[in-house]
């Protein structure tokens, strides 16, 4: 029988290519024994059933191929909540919390107000909102039918069916109020990009990574931008996360449609999130 111990060094052992091979084992033991990932009892060594030790194994040899996390585990956590993640949705990311902190700030003296997600995948951003404040009410677009599914279950574990909208769609199409806030996480990764990790190319779905509008990374923006006006009331605005190095590029095409612009950075200290507010006219 393997104690909890043995098999940690095994995913250190085996899990060369991950950043915390030793946290990756920690999380994957803890899902088996249906215990948080933070719980003390991972930092002992105990005695192990053979089925759980058997099933660590085959979840290592998974992660070991390059199979993320979230998809072994079946939810992540993001900004403290845990969503439902399966294959057909981007795994939500740390540097995406930077969207949730700027919305709430700029909807923080806003009463009930009306959010719309462009691209809602796993429910994670708008999820957080509704979360966070408990007067927000919204629509997520999703133009896959798979992920919305998942989005639709995870606004049930949430219990945000009654303040979320959720509808199949491309970009504006579905959308019919006029919204406080817009928010999305395009597709902005150019096809055939060498940057892009294997694994992730591999696992996560390709309409939720790829630009296959125009190819140049810059597509969704485009649309987005030039369907905004009409979308907002005066004071509202369109919320957007970005990859690294286009927040400029972004920042011109809005500004060549009247648009304020504000841009922040993640915490890597990269330019990742824009602000388009306050149209001239």
């Amino acid at each position: 029988m393997a104690t909890s111990r043995q098999l940690i060094q095994q995913a250190i052992t085996d899990l060369t290519e991950s950043d915390a091979p030793d946290l990756d084992g920690r999380w994957l033991l803890a899902h088996l024994l249906q215990i948080d990932h933070r719980d003390p009892k991972l930092r002992q060594d105990f005695q192990v059933e053979e089925s759980v030790a058997n099933n660590f194994l085959k979840l290592l040899k998974r992660r070991g191929n390059g199979e993320p996390l979230a998809h072994l585990l079946g939810e992540w956590e993001f900004y403290g909540h845990a969503f439902e993640v399966t294959p057909t949705v981007l795994v939500p990311r740390p540097e995406t919390e930077l969207l949730v902190d700027w919305a709430l700030q700029i909807l923080k003296s806003r009463r009930q107000p009306r959010v719309a997600e462009i691209g809602v995948g796993s429910l994670a951003v708008i999820g957080s909102l509704a979360i966070e404040r408990p007067d927000l009410r919204g629509v997520g677009v999703e133009i896959c039918a798979d992920a919305l599914t998942v989005a639709k279950r995870n606004a049930a574990k949430h219990h945000l069916e009654e303040r979320l909208q959720l509808v199949l769609g491309s970009h504006f199409d579905p959308l019919e109020d006029l919204f406080d806030l817009v928010v999305a996480n395009p597709p902005y990764v150019i096809p055939g990009d060498p940057q892009l990790q294997s694994s992730v190319a591999a696992h996560e779905p390709e309409v939720a990574l790829l630009d296959h509008i125009d190819g140049d990374g810059l597509g969704h923006y485009r649309l987005l931008i030039e369907g905004l006006a009409g979308r907002v009331h005066d004071h509202g605005g369109l919320l957007l996360e970005c990859g690294q190095g286009q927040a400029d590029s972004i920042a011109e095409l809005a500004r060549q449609q009247r648009w304020q612009v504000e841009i922040r950075q993640d915490l890597a200290s990269i330019p990742r999130a824009l602000y388009l507010h306050s149209r001239s006219s």
